[in-house]
């Protein structure tokens, strides 16, 4: 998404829904005298023909629609629907908020990214002005006055009006987060708070809080998110890294205001969740095609396995994956209390029956397990048994210890990299070029993440990539098709995995919007809970007693 558009979006967007003319507004509004409000942040705020909104005592929400007469006609001045707004008395009076009265005395509020966007914009506006080198929150005040008193709106107006807007909001929620959580914003939890975000690397520059608002407001924003939902993000991050109260009335005045509780909410439920501790783990690795095999399974909480199976014989066919997975399930139940409840399944398998499981429409979450299919009450995770012990289709792999650590080093260094998914095209996977594709994966430069659209044979793909990388990723079949807009949803919502890629089965069936989750992507993933689980079975350290159902 370009920058400012969802400023640009949003303020456009809606028809009204406030008070009616000359009514008082609702609750935390504020009825200001002729001339008062000087400076209004939002998408619609620098549109001719506007009425100036007011709520609160300052900063106040994002979006809605603006309607009624220009600013400064007599006219009283009324909030309608949910528009961001900075009130700014002229004679300086407490009726300001703290926060934007800071910020009104900032002699430079603009950073790389927001002098980019306002650079653009006043080309397009009054082309052959130049930017100053310092942006005062003053001289944003005078182009927006400057803007509402334009006569017609024109596209160009527009998008300055939303560069103005952006950088309003930037310079008044960096004097909030400075007012909230001092001491807090260092440069290392800044750059903590822009991974757990979801941004990518390199967002921060000189001035890393103005950076990293910026890029909330003017790059980050999904289209199809709530308008400032990347921002809430960012301030949700910050507020869980300085392990800041989350019930603060600064804080849910500020995201209330906004427009943006839900936003909040959600962000810091989802940072703070826990990892899921309890899973079951059933390693198919002892399965040979035409042969059949053994399955394990053990008990994990945390990475350590609690309590270990007995094996059960099986055959290759997927009935017999199937119901190894029935009874695995049974088995754990037996030994879990009632506050236990088992959610979380992880299979893993070699290369041939990966491909074989996963090369089709057919699922295993699908098939039932007892009374409901898999997938109704369990998140599966499908993994490569070869970080467990030997893979017989993939002889190349001398030291399972040397590909564990290596990915856990890679996983690490994840949040350094610029795009998280490297995308092979399926050239790459055809016998003459084979050779260079090992050489790059051997020098680490693809990444820990990587995915492919086509492969054929998809056990071909599998074991070429699987010892290098411990993510690979491919659509699943009936996905669309992968293009820039998919790559592009990928990118977003990559701070999501693994989460995303277990709950896909659940996300399809309860018609999850698509575009919002990575539940259009198949998916072998290993975390470093999982190799936290390798290291325990291949140093030979698990020391659970045996159970039998």
């Amino acid at each position: 998404m370009t920058r400012a558009s969802w400023w640009r979006l949003f303020g456009r967007g809606g028809s009204g829904g406030g008070p009616a003319e000359g009514e008082r507004p609702g609750s935390g509004a504020v009825v200001a005298d002729p001339g008062e409000v000087t400076a209004v942040t939002g998408a619609g705020a620098g549109l001719p023909g506007s009425r100036i909104a007011a709520r609160g005592e300052g900063a106040v929400g994002v979006g809605g629609h603006m309607q009624g007469n220009a600013l400064g006609d007599g006219s009283r001045v009324t909030y309608i629907g949910r528009q961001t707004v900075v009130q700014v008395l002229r004679d300086g009076s407490s009726v300001a908020a703290p926060d934007v009265r800071r910020a009104m005395g900032r002699d430079d509020v603009a950073g790389a990214v927001g002098s980019d966007e306002l650079r653009e914009a006043l080309a397009d506006w009054r082309p052959g002005t130049a930017v100053p080198a310092a942006v005062s929150f003053a001289l944003l005040v005078r182009w927006q006055r400057e803007l509402v008193a334009e006569e017609r709106p024109s596209a160009a107006a527009d998008r300055m009006a939303c560069a103005v807007a952006g950088l309003m909001e930037c310079a008044v929620t960096a004097e909030f987060l400075a007012g909230l959580l001092p001491g807090a914003l260092t440069s290392e939890r800044l750059s903590a708070a822009a991974r757990l975000a979801g941004l990518p690397p390199g967002v921060l520059g000189a001035d890393p809080l103005r950076d990293l608002l910026e890029y909330a407001v003017f790059e980050a924003q999904p289209l199809t998110a709530a308008p400032g939902a990347a921002l809430a993000r960012v301030v949700a991050a910050l507020v869980c890294l300085a392990r800041a109260d989350r019930a603060d009335t600064r804080l849910t005045e500020w995201a209330g205001a906004r427009g943006l509780l839900v936003q909040l909410n959600d962000a810091i439920d989802e940072f703070t969740r826990p990892a899921p501790g309890l899973r079951l783990v059933i390693s198919l690795a002892d399965v040979r095609k035409g042969s059949g095999g053994e399955a394990e399974y053990w008990l994990t909480r945390d990475g350590r396995a609690i309590r270990t199976g007995e094996p059960v014989s099986l055959p290759h066919e997927r009935a017999g994956v199937v119901e190894a997975v029935r009874r695995a399930l049974a088995w754990a139940r037996g030994h879990l209390g009632a506050d236990e409840p088992l959610e979380h399944v992880d299979v893993a398998a070699p290369v041939s029956l990966l491909a074989d499981l996963m090369d089709r429409a057919w699922a295993l979450e699908d098939e039932s397990v007892g009374t409901f299919t898999l997938g109704a009450r369990h998140s599966v995770l499908m993994r490569w048994s070869g970080r467990l012990g030997p893979d017989p289709s993939v002889p190349d792999v001398a030291d399972i210890t040397e590909i564990n650590d290596a990915a856990r080093k890679a996983l690490q260094e994840m949040s350094c990299r610029g795009e998280p998914v490297t995308w092979l095209d399926r050239e790459v996977f055809r016998p003459e070029a084979e050779r260079l594709l090992r050489h790059e994966l051997a020098t680490g430069r693809l990444g820990p993440a990587i995915g492919f659209g086509e492969a054929s044979p998809l056990d071909r793909a599998l074991t070429t990539l699987l010892p290098y990388a411990p993510i690979v990723v491919w659509p699943r079949p009936g996905a669309p098709a992968l293009d820039d807009a998919f790559r592009a949803r990928v990118r977003t919502y990559w701070h999501r995995q693994p989460r995303d890629f277990a709950d896909a089965y659940r996300k399809h069936e309860s018609s999850h919007t698509p575009d919002t989750c990575l539940c259009d992507l198949h998916a072998v993933s290993h975390d470093e809970t999982w190799l936290n689980f390798c290291w325990t079975i291949t140093s030979r350290t698990v020391s659970a007693p045996k159970e039998t159902w």
